[in-house]
């Protein structure tokens, strides 16, 4: 049974050894670090505009969830149908490709309640939250936005449909952003987070907030702890950047909006858009890690994780994240919004949710190609000789490995001579050597593992019995 987002991303201690992070590995040689990017689903959208109140087109600046056994999404349009400009629409799935929309009978569109609208105007990107001991029944969901005068804001629901907003002064204004936010629960800290928009020398840049009960905040930086720097090419700005907790890490998916900036006097928003002038205005994602949430990691070649598509596509010039991917099955599933229009420049816009997939734990992996290399990882406490891989090989490739003691000697016993090599594609492959238990001697000391890699890629591991550490 699935749960929701937050548990089932996060998991529990002790965490999977992800090969995106550094701190797992000591050392190693004639391997690459590979990052890897989002596949698309398909060139079709899985949620199309297809409902007359859907204004230019869903888009995913929302939340998608496990609920009830069901995928649940909330997302968002931008309305043609003045007074309203934008409405919060809800679907749902069993199997994250197939969408309905259900009439839930909240809001009235030309004359009748039969559509899937379960706000209006109050609630710009929806980070839907379940609540956990809620003081009560009626506030079993949240829902954290921007949305005008509120600026960001929380709203309660009995069931994350029918939405309470704007009726408590204290649910208003909950600390100073511009209009680009995102939230979500840090099960780690047991806190609510938010990462809002603020600015850096490049312009638009992130920062991040924090609050227990989700309606007293504090920033332990007034100001970006997360923007783009001098190793970006010069249009480059970060638009906004949701955050998912994921195997003991803190992932962003910023969204990086590919804009030039000015460069000395004054700002007016004259001259923001002549510095812009000749820049492409697209924006798409990368990827970005933490463990603090203060200080952020990216890959060398800020490169898109997921990229825009042709030119004749909807999803050609601006990509926008759901505050999370879901797993479904053996992948992580992320939702995005596709628009056909370049930011600013809204010319017959219109848009649709895309779908793209990552293998589990996919983010990165350490590879090795026809010449063998190995890969020695940090000191570990475990006293079952069992370690679970998620790996994949390719032609004659294999993955064997040592368990060493903490000055990369092999344990008698445990050599790769006497390890059951393995060649496939597994995400929880079980590494075992022919001898089943480690001796008395090597019960309790901390140990190693040397992996032997040919043609074949590592993505994360864990001994099976492995020992919470601090950073667990």
């Amino acid at each position: 049974m699935h749960t929701y987002i937050e548990e089932s991303l996060a998991g529990t201690p002790p965490y999977r050894r992800l090969a995106l992070d550094s701190m797992a590995f000591e050392e190693y040689e004639r391997v690459n670090r590979v990052f890897h990017r989002a596949v698309k689903h398909s060139p079709e959208p899985v949620v199309p505009r297809d409902k007359p109140w859907e204004g230019w087109g869903p888009y995913v600046y929302g939340t998608v969830m496990w609920d009830e056994n069901r995928l649940k999404m909330w997302y968002q349009v931008i309305a043609e149908d003045r007074p309203v400009k934008s409405r919060v629409c809800y679907a749902e799935s069993a199997d994250g490709i197939y969408w309905t929309k259900p009439d839930l009978g909240i809001f009235e569109h030309q004359g009748s309640k039969a559509n899937n609208i379960v706000a209006e105007n109050t609630i710009g990107i929806a980070s839907v939250i379940r609540v956990r001991n809620p003081e009560s029944a009626d506030k079993a969901w949240a829902v954290f936005s921007y949305g005008g005068e509120m600026g960001p804001h929380v709203a309660y629901s009995a069931d994350g449909l029918h939405w309470e907003i704007g009726k408590d002064e204290k649910q208003k204004k909950l600390f100073s952003s511009s209009d680009v936010i995102n939230f979500f629960w840090d099960p780690y800290k047991n806190r609510y987070t938010a990462t809002w928009k603020t600015h850096n020398r490049h312009h638009r840049a992130v920062g991040v907030a924090f609050s227990e009960n989700g309606l007293d905040w504090h920033k332990p930086i007034d100001g970006p702890v997360f923007g783009a720097d001098d190793l970006d090419p010069d249009a480059t700005q970060v638009y906004g950047m949701p955050v998912f907790p994921y195997q003991g890490c803190y992932i962003g998916l910023p969204w990086i909006y590919h804009a030039r900036y000015i460069k000395f006097g004054e700002y007016s928003p004259q001259r923001m858009y002549e510095a812009q002038e000749g820049s492409p205005c697209t924006v798409d994602v990368q990827l970005a890690w933490s463990w603090d949430l203060i200080n952020w990691n990216r890959s060398p070649e800020r490169r898109p994780f997921i990229s825009l598509s042709a030119d004749d596509r909807l999803d050609s010039k601006q990509i926008y994240t759901a505050r999370a991917p879901v797993i479904v099955n053996d992948k992580l599933f992320f939702y995005y919004g596709g628009f056909n229009t370049l930011h600013d420049y809204n010319d017959n816009p219109h848009c649709a949710i895309f779908l793209a997939t990552l293998r589990l734990d996919g983010f990165c992996s350490l590879a090795a190609g026809d010449e063998e290399g190995w890969i020695i990882s940090r000191r570990e406490l475990f006293r079952t000789p069992r370690i679970t891989i998620n790996a994949r090989t390719e032609h004659d490739g294999y993955i064997t490995a040592e368990i060493t003691d903490r000055w990369d000697n092999p344990i008698p016993g445990f050599s790769r001579g006497e390890c059951n090599v393995f060649k496939g594609d597994s995400i929880s492959h079980e590494l075992t050597w022919k001898t089943t238990a480690f001796s008395d001697k090597w019960l309790e000391p901390d140990k190693k593992i040397r992996f032997y890699l040919r043609n074949a890629e590592l993505y994360s591991y864990l001994p099976v019995d492995a020992e919470s550490d601090l950073r667990d």
